[in-house]
């Protein structure tokens, strides 16, 4: 077991890394030449063979093995989890996707995704609502349509897109490929705050022109039952009943541009409204719940040096009145119940370094770093009430070894210091391998 003691030198150390972070991505999106890309995707089809004739199956997967050292009841007082050692071992996702051209201008997309080893039920401890636990019946994994598309090209400026389809909000849904991020699970702060891999269903216009890439959707919007202290609007994401509600539709845009060399700048936007796809409506009907949620990121890859980072910042209108609602919620549903924030913020960076180039050697080991800070309860409105555990930081270091461009080996060390170290520390040592490729490419 590892003991942590933080000293007020310390904790404002890390209070200046963090206004650090913020300037330098401020920075960067007042000023793009002080960032200098990697390909940018929502899944395999921007990386190796991006262009295909006819068909083409390919997949991408994670295994992970994880120790941590501290109990999964985070929210047990006075201090947080207690120090307690346990290991997990899981598949957290294997996805099939599958392209196909009925002729060169209509394209047909989708991708099939298994969590956790496919659907089944559980028996799942809540830990989250001031420190009391419930006992809930969970699917024990998922299978999961995470794309279902048919575009129509029309040029490279304009296209129309159909169907189910992901969101590109935040780094991590527009680039969740295991290989384009290098901690052994998924960014924590955007896991924490938005739906990953957030999919919905509409219609879309996309296109490209000189160094610009955008996209531009209409979705079905959230659902506000779902909303909680933990995950922000995460759990909002509709899927509780079989019937998925386009009442409050949603808009999202994105943009991307690369006219700097090995540079890839992004920013996006989401906005919708929100309790009128909750089960019953007539509850909400005096409020809107409008979700408004901003984001930009920076991508800086020259094979050897990698340098990624993003800020993402959400409001929620009517947090406070929600939260009410919520409370009184049926047990028998699976809502969390918990106050809701009116503002979430997350925001990161990460640098690796590829140091077998120094070698001449073909395969890449990247040791790396990375740093982030979210806070799923970041201001709260009226009486709810703000709870200073969800204010984290996490620090990870670790390597990436590339076996092959397509096949990678993780190992990393985090540690989770909640609301500036007043709560206890979470270390977790994780080892992960990771793949993506195109199998068949006609």
């Amino acid at each position: 077991m590892i003991k942590h003691s933080f000293t007020s030198n310390k904790i404002s150390g890390i209070n200046l890394t963090r206004r650090l972070l913020l300037l330098l991505i401020f920075g960067g999106i007042l000023s793009p030449l002080s960032f200098s890309q990697q390909s940018g995707s929502d899944s395999l089809r921007s990386t190796v063979n991006d262009s295909y004739k006819k068909f083409r199956l390919g997949s991408y997967g994670e295994m992970l093995y994880q120790f941590m050292d501290y109990h999964p009841d985070r929210y047990n007082p006075p201090k947080g989890a207690k120090k307690v050692n346990r290991s997990h071992i899981s598949i957290p996702r294997l996805i099939l996707e599958i392209d196909y051209k009925f002729t060169d201008n209509l394209e047909f997309v989708t991708e099939i995704e298994f969590e956790h080893g496919g659907t089944g039920s559980a028996m799942e401890l809540e830990y989250e609502e001031m420190g009391e636990y419930e006992m809930e019946v969970e699917k024990a994994g998922e299978v999961v349509l995470e794309q279902f598309w048919i575009k129509k090209r029309f040029c490279d400026a304009f296209n129309i897109k159909a169907g189910h389809m992901i969101v590109p909000i935040g780094n991590t849904n527009k680039r969740h490929l295991p290989t384009q991020f290098f901690t052994s699970s998924r960014p924590e702060g955007e896991m924490n705050l938005l739906p990953c891999t957030w999919h919905e269903t509409g219609i879309a216009i996309e296109g490209k022109f000189n160094k610009f890439k955008y996209e531009l959707q209409l979705i079905n919007g959230l659902d506000a039952n779902g909303f909680s202290s933990a995950g922000w609007i995460k759990k909002g994401k509709q899927g509780i009943f079989e019937s998925v509600k386009i009442t409050d539709p949603a808009l999202v845009f994105y943009l991307e541009n690369k006219s700097i060399k090995n540079l890839l700048l992004n920013t996006s936007v989401y906005w919708g409204n929100s309790t009128g796809n909750t089960a019953k409506p007539s509850k909400m009907e005096h409020i809107k719940g409008t979700v408004s949620i901003g984001h930009f990121g920076f991508d800086y890859n020259n094979r050897n040096l990698i340098f990624r980072g993003n800020i993402l910042y959400g409001h929620l209108s009517d947090s406070e009145e929600i939260t009410r609602i919520n409370k009184i919620i049926s047990k028998h549903i699976q809502y969390p119940r918990t106050p809701v924030a009116q503002n979430a913020i997350s925001y990161s960076a990460e640098l690796g370094y590829d140091i077998l180039h120094l070698f001449n050697l073909k395969q890449k080991l990247f040791p790396f770093v990375r740093y982030n800070y979210y806070n799923t309860m970041e201001k709260t409105a009226g009486s709810v009430f703000k709870d200073a555990r969800y204010s984290r930081q996490a620090i990870t270091a670790g390597i990436n070894y590339f076996i092959k461009p397509y096949l990678a080996l993780k190992i990393d060390y985090s540690t989770r210091i909640p609301d500036h170290g007043n709560y206890n520390t979470e270390n977790t040592l994780g080892v992960g391998l990771v793949f993506n490729s195109w199998f068949i490419n006609k």
